[in-house]
């Protein structure tokens, strides 16, 4: 037993150092993140010309996170940056269908994220 805790204890210690550790789903729970670095995508389908609206807001302590909103070819359509601090979320497209991209940057980011999405 001493032998698995030990072993968990390094495995969290090496998942800290490198990628850091996240605990939820962005757009399904809030998301809590210590020392997040790296890039996460979290994909929306739009099944009919409209408007997809992504809102929520970022809670950071520490470091930087940046959401992109990308169109189904690739195109940047907006991006927010959530400094240490309170911030507010919305990022809207008036698009055609398709798979619609959130990419979320971290740059040793510690703090909590929320995401909702409204077609």
């Amino acid at each position: 037993m001493r032998v698995f805790l030990v072993i968990l204890a390094l495995a969290a210690a090496a998942l800290y150092f490198t990628l850091g550790l996240r605990v939820g789903y962005a757009t399904m729970t809030p998301l809590y993140l210590v020392n997040a670095q790296g890039e996460s995508k979290y994909p929306f389908r739009l099944f009919e010309a409209g408007k997809l609206e992504i809102t929520g807001e970022c809670v950071g302590q520490s470091g930087n996170a940046t959401l992109r909103f990308l169109a189904p070819d690739g195109t940047e359509l907006s991006a927010v940056r959530c400094p240490p601090g309170t911030w507010s979320l919305k990022m809207s497209s008036d698009g055609q269908p398709g798979i619609y991209t959130l990419a979320v940057q971290y740059q040793h980011y510690t703090g909590h994220l929320e995401v909702k999405s409204a077609y």
